[in-house]
């Protein structure tokens, strides 16, 4: 798969965003076990680069990942948009989305 894909491996796993190489790579939403959500950029199918973390709870983390664990936590939503990069920049509002937002999305 190369492009924008949507897959769906049952309503609990979705991934809505870009594909390069049949791997998540760009800008992504990824619904996993349990209502956890990840919004943010990827690259060869791992978390890499600025993200938006939804636990179970709502309890929203933002960081910073590299293959796909976090190295940095980021502790304000203006501080982690101030740190996105001009391409990045271009999902802002995707960011912004509160959680019920998202989670609509991803039904």
């Amino acid at each position: 798969m190369w492009g924008y894909g949507e897959f769906i491996w049952n309503q609990e796993k979705k991934y809505y965003g870009f594909y390069k190489n049949d791997k998540k790579d760009g800008f992504g939403i990824f619904k996993m076990k349990g209502n956890k959500i990840f919004v943010g950029f990827w690259k060869e199918g791992k978390q890499n680069g600025i993200g938006k973390y939804i636990k179970d709870n709502n309890n929203i983390r933002y960081g910073i990942w590299k293959d796909g664990k976090k190295e940095n936590e980021i502790f304000s939503e203006e501080e982690f948009i101030n740190r996105f990069n001009s391409f990045e920049a271009k999902f802002i509002n995707i960011f912004q989305w509160n959680v019920d937002k998202i989670k609509n999305f991803m039904n």
